[in-house]
């Protein structure tokens, strides 16, 4: 007994000390969203005009997500980050000029055009802009006219290539990668370049797009601000910011740590991405993604999963594993996960925003219950779980101390 006290007087000491040490850490981290109800998000950049394969791909992704349902009986929802358009190469190279020509969505790629707005039917597809483009058009005009040889695939075959084989740097929408370090649109060129893009999007999708992602993570409080300005007011991020690129081509971060829910200087919510599927690239396969995805229930955080169109647009083999990967992902999602909802970016950024509000898919007119939060001492063991996994020092302490124990216990008995 006597041990007992004294070790539990310590534990007091201690904790008395961290928590004045720490209280603005410790009241910012619970002010934060803990959700009872989990949101599982299925984020997917670059989709947009492509070969017809691209469409038939999407439609068969599609498919699987309808087999998957939620505790509100609501099929799984890809999050379609949306490029508006590609290059017209032909009247760029014929142009005097050298203006910058483009070829939209509809037009160039009429089969994936058709097979996005199925799924926003069916309600397994919400559009999100990502850009009226997924490079810098002016840029990519000049190189044209060059006939610079890092653009040789999309010279050499203008009507087939894809902008995902140019040079990283090159697929920045907001800033110019043509030159390193790469310098940002002024202010002029990104308003009408977004301006653009919202209007485009309403035409294309019947509804604008109150949330984006920008391409490459590469945008800065200038294009937020003109975000803003033009109806947008959630961001979807990977838990940082980049505004450019070095010489050397390396990301800068100017925002390095964002957490789901922030808000932006100019009033808008950030959501982040905490699971990354991108089994093409070789290093995330569903087991890891399944096991970032219990870090984020845990901390009673949504879980994001992020996973690009080139997963199911190469090789039917490469697509055939990708499918079967997400597919088996969900399941273990699912079936680890009691109240599970399915959700689309737009809509987790206004359930953040209004918290008893039903959720509403703004573009097949589908409306659901909202998301459940948890309160009060519910909160406690994801709030642990959320500092044991954010501040590697407070870990360590929790160990030397021994803090560690009753941590743990709470986080059994409250979860």
């Amino acid at each position: 007994m006597t041990l007992f006290l004294i070790t539990f007087s310590v534990w007091l000491l201690i904790l008395s000390v961290v928590l004045v040490w720490k209280y603005p850490l410790f009241k910012r981290t619970w002010q934060e969203v803990y959700f009872a109800d989990t949101p599982v998000l299925i984020e997917s950049d670059d989709w947009g005009p492509g070969a017809a394969l691209h469409g038939q791909r999407l439609s068969q992704l599609l498919k699987c997500l309808e087999t998957h349902k939620d505790a509100v009986n609501r099929a799984a929802i890809l999050t379609a980050d949306i490029v508006l358009s590609v290059p017209d190469i032909d009247k760029i190279i014929a142009d005097p000029e050298g203006r910058y020509h483009r070829k939209l969505l509809n037009e160039a790629s009429p089969v994936v055009y058709q097979a996005m707005l199925l799924g926003i039917i069916k309600g397994v597809l919400v559009p999100q802009l990502h850009g009226l483009e997924h490079l810098n058009g002016q840029a990519f005009a000049k190189l044209c006219q060059l006939k610079d040889s890092r653009i040789a695939c999309a010279l050499a075959d203008p009507q087939h290539w894809e902008w995902e084989s140019l040079a990283s740097p090159l697929q920045g929408h907001y800033v110019d990668g043509s030159v390193l370090p790469t310098e940002a649109l002024n202010q002029e060129q990104a308003q009408t370049i977004i301006a653009l893009a919202v209007q485009r999007f309403t035409e294309l999708f019947g509804y604008p797009s109150v949330s984006t992602v920008a391409p490459c993570y590469l945008w800065n409080s200038t294009i937020e601000q003109l975000w803003q300005k033009n109806g947008i007011s959630v961001i979807q991020t990977a838990g940082y910011r980049c505004d450019g690129r070095d010489k050397q081509g390396s990301y800068h971060q100017d925002l390095s740590l964002i957490r789901a829910g922030d808000i932006s200087e100019s009033a808008q919510l950030y959501l982040v991405r905490n699971v990354m599927y991108e089994p093409v690239d070789g290093n995330n396969d569903a087991i890891t993604a399944y096991q970032e995805a219990m870090l984020a229930y845990a901390q009673a955080l949504p879980i994001s999963i992020s996973t690009h169109r080139y997963n199911y647009t190469r090789t039917e083999a490469e697509f055939d594993s990708s499918l079967q990967g997400l597919d088996q992902l969900l399941s273990n999602i699912s079936s680890s996960i009691a109240r599970l909802r399915y959700v689309a970016s737009p809509e987790l950024g206004e359930q953040i925003a209004k918290e008893h509000s039903a959720i509403e898919n703004h573009f097949n007119g589908a409306d659901y219950l909202p998301l459940k939060r948890l309160s009060g001492l519910n909160k406690l063991a994801p709030f642990l779980w959320r500092l044991y996994y954010r501040h590697p020092k407070l870990k360590l302490l929790a160990y030397l101390s021994g803090l560690i124990m009753p941590a743990g216990l709470l986080c059994r008995y409250f979860r």
